[in-house]
């Protein structure tokens, strides 16, 4: 307790985002990335690698990457980014010691805080709930982007917003909300003139000590992706969350500029 505590300190992001839980949430992913490396670092290498097989299609003029859900940066290629771009625009809710520590060092980043799914503002303007999830054109005007990639961001769009709008309005269709939400990202990603690529959650296990599936969640609210690459990511293996389950989702990495991933 005390080291998150001391890694909240550490976290930037702005007061009104803390009161929602969003550093709260990113201090809580650091540790357990902390306590599960060994259990996360295959996802993590296959999101490294599916990064750098896209970088092979970014256009010779373009200098700037845009990394969507960036986080501490665990599961980025971050030599070969910062060997291929001048700008590389680390976008998140909350900005934790590891990527503060990377942009002290690199000149070419910049981190970037913004709520990605446009609700926080909309909040604002309706005392706390709003049943609609506005459209995101975030960064679609910057001419130097050559690269955008939603790093394993997709599924936990929805959570906050969900939260928050179910305490002000509990009559709120949530299978709706956290699909429009996830839908609206799409749409933004889609926006983009230059390689584009999703990396996330497409199902939620839930398995006993057996190693039996006992649950399946759709964490994308009934969302469908085009086909792509896929594998398992161990999220919470036996003990991390209790004695006898854990749980292991399956992640999908897909082009959405229009070229299948693979």
């Amino acid at each position: 307790m005390l080291r998150e505590w001391l890694i909240s300190l550490r976290t930037r992001c702005p007061k009104g985002l803390v009161a929602l839980g969003y550093r709260y949430a990113a201090v809580a992913c650091l540790s357990r990335a902390e306590r599960c490396a060994a259990a996360w670092a295959p996802h993590q290498r296959r999101t490294r690698a599916a990064i750098i097989s896209a970088m092979a299609d970014v256009p010779p003029d373009r200098d700037t990457a845009l990394i969507l859900g960036a986080g501490p940066c665990l599961d980025l290629p971050m030599a070969e980014l910062l060997a291929r771009f001048a700008r590389l625009l680390l976008v998140d809710v909350a900005h934790p010691p590891p990527a503060r520590r990377l942009a002290a060092r690199h000149a070419g980043i910049e981190l970037v805080t913004q709520e990605l799914t446009g609700m926080a503002d909309v909040w604002k303007a309706a005392e706390g709930g709003t049943k609609a999830a506005p459209p995101i054109t975030a960064f679609w005007d910057d001419p130097r982007i050559g690269l955008v990639v939603s790093a394993n961001l997709v599924s936990q769009l929805p959570l906050v917003p969900l939260r928050q709008t179910l305490r002000h309005r509990p009559e709120t269709n949530s299978v709706a909300l956290g699909r429009a939400i996830v839908e609206a990202h799409l749409a933004h990603l889609r926006g983009f003139a230059c390689p584009t690529l999703l990396i996330g959650d497409i199902a939620r296990h839930v398995l006993n000590d057996q190693g039996v599936v006992v649950e399946v969640e759709d964490p994308l609210f009934g969302a469908s992706l085009p086909a792509g690459s896929e594998w398992d990511w161990t999220v919470a293996p036996v003990g991390e969350i209790a004695d006898r389950w854990s749980i292991i989702n399956r992640v999908r990495a897909v082009r959405l500029d229009g070229r299948r991933f693979s």
